[in-house]
């Protein structure tokens, strides 16, 4: 689903993007879409990182591309990208494909007008996994590699994740996490394998700030994995923030149903513009509240 934001673009003759290759890994064509900030640059870049599932056939979630519709308006660029999927392409696929994708952005910023020391991620469910572990795991540039685009850094400066994933210990390895990790428990074993997939195993204290954004109501992803983060990035000593939406489900989708929902949007926009120094507008392109039993949209 096309964010709101790219038919306004297409409307005002913005330059939005679609379906630009940032890579080739595994067979695959890794591509991305592009959807220009409002007023002048240097702006900063967020990544937008879809969830579905970890595997093929899931389709993306469209509470991610809705990132877009208030992240432009407020003078970010915004980059929403495909990656591998499992079972054809298990872990670590997907989040070397993330990191991909940062250094590429990075790498062609003028490009944009974007600031390359100024970048998020902004990940949802299996993309909220994502955000988290590429947030956790800082690769920086490799040195001497024979693609330019991989001498650029994969570190962020900033991590949103919503409702997303963070341990995966003392689980059963089942269904989508057996597509996604089977290959590695059989080389390592399945405790080894839960955990080199866990992102709270990965902290160093060394990570970028971190915003978690979960729903305490949400049966998929239980909030105890954004609250059982942010202690243990807290414990590193990074700076980790945490919204709760009350009554809030998986998903944002009827987020903005709830009776009395946080304004997440904006505080999400406001966090963002502080951690990256940015001034941009913060407010156009919020869905309007409209509680359920009211006739709003």
């Amino acid at each position: 689903m096309r964010p709101a934001w790219a038919l306004l673009c297409a409307a005002a003759l913005c330059r939005a993007e679609e379906g630009l290759v940032y890579g080739e890994a595994g067979g695959e064509i890794l591509t991305m879409d592009y959807y220009p900030a409002a007023g002048k640059g240097p702006h900063p870049a967020a990544i937008l990182i879809h969830g579905g599932g970890f595997v093929g056939g899931n389709s993306k979630n469209p509470s991610e591309a809705y990132c877009a519709d208030f992240l432009a308006p407020a003078g970010y660029a915004v980059f929403s990208i495909n990656y591998r999927l499992a079972p054809r392409h298990p872990y670590p696929a997907m989040v070397e494909d993330v990191e991909r994708a940062v250094r590429f952005i990075r790498y062609n910023a003028r490009r944009w007008d974007v600031d390359p020391g100024r970048v998020a991620l902004v990940g949802g469910s299996a993309g909220g996994w994502l955000s988290n572990l590429a947030g956790v795991r800082k690769r920086r540039a490799i040195p001497g590699a024979s693609d330019p685009v991989d001498r650029a850094s994969a570190r962020v400066q900033a991590v949103v994740t919503l409702y997303g994933p963070s341990d995966f210990r003392n689980r059963e390895l089942g269904g989508n996490l057996k597509a996604l990790l089977g290959p590695l428990a059989e080389k390592k074993g399945v405790e080894a394998a839960l955990a080199e997939a866990s992102p709270v195993m990965h902290i160093t204290g060394e990570e970028p700030p971190f915003l978690l954004i979960h729903g305490d109501q949400d049966a998929t992803v239980p909030i105890a994995q954004s609250t059982h983060l942010q202690a243990a990035l807290k414990a590193g000593h990074v700076r980790c923030d945490l919204i709760i939406i009350r009554g809030g489900g998986h998903g944002t989708g009827r987020w903005h149903k709830v009776p009395g929902v946080a304004g997440w949007e904006r505080e999400m926009t406001e966090w963002l513009n502080l951690m990256l120094r940015h001034k941009g507008p913060v407010g156009e392109g919020i869905r309007p509240r409209a509680p359920e039993g009211t006739t709003g949209p």
